[in-house]
């Protein structure tokens, strides 16, 4: 299962605000990163997306925790984690893009990106496989939107079986993982 992903933008509360209004979520301030917002879906299951500026990166901190045998969950290891930094640097693209799942209709989530200012169109993914909304936050990160219904085929159409017939190539082995995990809520 996918937990949370940060995504960069420029208004941080603006956009934050607008994503929990798609999901019927919440916003709620993120201090770690500098301006930062935290979307949480309120589904049960922790989904969330970290909103912070643009030009914040993460670097992983210095070194590492010393091996202790009696390490637990209260061992100190803030001085060697990754932080939030700020860079200057405002990519107009990036490649990071992110699909969620919304209860809105159509023309809801065009009735939002029209209020905001914000490219948004119906796409037919894989000449008309599946289909999904294509909704620019702040005309520079792309956010796909699936109705319950875009989601039902999406789901029975993305498997491995079906994405390999696709690929016109035999599936692989199954690669060797944890038992029941599930990637995406």
């Amino acid at each position: 299962m996918i937990n949370h992903i940060s995504i960069g933008v420029h208004d941080t509360e603006r956009v934050a605000k607008v994503l929990a209004e798609l999901w019927g979520g919440y916003a709620l301030p993120f201090p770690p990163a500098p301006e930062g917002w935290m979307v949480l879906a309120d589904d049960g299951k922790g989904t969330g997306v970290e909103v912070t500026t643009i030009d914040t990166v993460l670097e992983p901190g210095a070194g590492l925790p010393p091996e202790e045998e009696d390490f637990d969950i209260n061992t100190p290891t803030e001085d060697y984690e990754a932080k939030f930094v700020a860079t200057g640097k405002k990519p107009q693209y990036v490649v990071t893009h992110l699909n969620i799942n919304t209860k809105l209709s159509i023309e809801e989530v065009k009735a939002v990106a029209k209020r905001e200012g914000w490219r948004c169109f119906v796409a037919n993914r894989g000449e008309g496989a599946f289909q999904l909304i294509e909704l620019w936050i702040e005309n520079h990160f792309m956010l796909e939107l699936m109705t319950p219904e875009m989601t039902e085929i999406y789901v029975n159409l993305v498997t491995p079986e079906s994405y390999a017939e696709w690929l016109q190539i035999p599936l692989p082995p199954r690669a060797p993982a944890a038992e029941n995990l599930r990637l995406i809520g």
